[in-house]
Order: C-alpha cells, then structure tokens, then sequence
C-alpha cells in the first residue's frame, strides 16, 4: 500500500479525537443519531430537513473517506450508495 499523502495523514490525525469520542458513546448512539436526523430530512419542513440531511451526508462521506483505503471494492460500493441515497433523499424533497 502506498504512503499515505500529507493531506490525508492532516485529516486523519484532526478526526482522531472525534473518532475516539464517537467509539466511547455507547453503541447504539452513532446510528440512532444517523436515524433521527434521517427521519428529521424525511419528515419535517424544507428548513430543517436539508441541514439534517446535509450533516448525514458529511458524516457518511467523512467516514468513507477514512476508511477507503481499507475497505474491500464491495464496501466501497456500499459506501458509494449510502451517499447516493442521501443525496436522493435531499433531491425528492423538492
């Protein structure tokens, strides 16, 4: 595997410390927060559902730009179309 660039080693060492307070919450914290504020894009008016839906998104797309270099082509896909489906989310909104 190849040296991983400066950028990235910057934006891995910043998500450090959010990381390890996300991993100290109990388990089911992380996905619940993910469901309410999907449900929240989902449901509610314009001005609440977009920002709910956009922080979905940068978390899911956060995430995934973590773990790429390590997940196999199957959870990159998977990764890929998580993103897609909140980005349709936002799109059926309108």
């Amino acid at each position: 595997m190849p040296e991983p660039s400066s950028t990235r080693k910057q934006i891995e060492n910043a998500s450090r410390p959010t990381l390890l307070r996300l991993s100290a919450l109990p388990k089911a914290v992380v996905p619940l927060g993910t469901l309410v504020l999907v449900a929240l894009g989902l449901f509610m008016p314009l001005p609440i559902a977009l920002p709910a839906l956009a922080l979905v998104f940068v978390f899911f797309l956060w995430i995934a730009y973590l773990s790429w270099p390590v997940v196999s082509t199957g959870g990159k896909v998977l990764r890929g179309i998580m993103l897609g489906l909140v980005v349709a989310m936002a799109a059926s909104r309108f």
